[in-house]
């Protein structure tokens, strides 16, 4: 693989991997910014989406059609809601869906669509040989915060292990057009502990470039 998108919702997220980069062309678009690099020999298209389905969406979408890459790769933070995860874990998702879709079928599924977007075979097997955690990534447009919502979700996407805003949403679209995709995921908080709030907060103090490292090991065995 030649050309890669990365996406990213926050600025906060965008800045950690900006480092990986060398010298950065940036441009700003209608639907997002846009930040062109390298790693090693492979052309990187690093992109700010904002955050939620939408933002995400349109991101990828125009990324494709100007970029043509050979791979979407999603990156950022993720609640875990999973027993086994705890802050500062990385999980490759295997699937992703939406916990929050309903259209009077099956809850989590879009009409015409499956109900679970596969990650690319290939780039899931390198991303799982680096020694990190596998799992069903659920997306939705809110900020989970407590055990309830967390039982809500678990009712529509059982096996989830960890929640985001965008995963689902830039699947669907390269499930669309056909390109291979990953969501890699930093798990910043737990929905549902008695101290959640303070978990996200020390998360962007701590995360430094060392959250990342799965990141750059995956774009360096590709």
């Amino acid at each position: 693989m030649k050309k890669i998108v990365i996406i990213a919702a926050m600025s906060k997220e965008i800045a950690l991997i900006k480092s990986m980069l060398g010298a950065v062309r940036s441009e700003k678009t209608a639907a997002a910014e846009f930040f062109y690099g390298t790693v090693g020999e492979k052309e990187i298209l690093l992109i700010k989406s904002g955050i939620g389905k939408v933002c995400a969406a349109a991101a990828a979408v125009e990324a494709i059609n100007r970029f043509h890459p050979d791979a979407v790769i999603n990156t950022g933070a993720a609640g875990g809601i999973s027993s086994g995860l705890a802050v500062m874990d990385v999980v490759a998702a295997s699937t992703t869906a939406y916990y929050d879709v309903f259209c009077g079928g099956e809850w989590g599924q879009v009409q015409d669509f499956p109900k679970y977007f596969d990650a690319d075979a290939s780039l899931y097997q390198k991303a799982l040989a680096l020694g990190i955690t596998g799992g069903v990534i659920a997306s939705g447009d809110k900020f989970v915060t407590s055990g309830a919502e967390v039982a809500e979700i678990k009712k529509v996407c059982p096996d989830a292990v960890a929640v985001d805003m965008e995963s689902a949403a830039l699947a669907q679209v390269c499930y669309m057009y056909r390109v291979p995709f990953l969501s890699l995921r930093v798990i910043s908080d737990t929905p549902g502990v008695a101290n959640h709030a303070a978990q996200y907060e020390n998360f962007w103090e701590t995360a430094g470039e060392e959250s990342f490292k799965v990141l750059r090991k995956l774009l360096e065995a590709l």
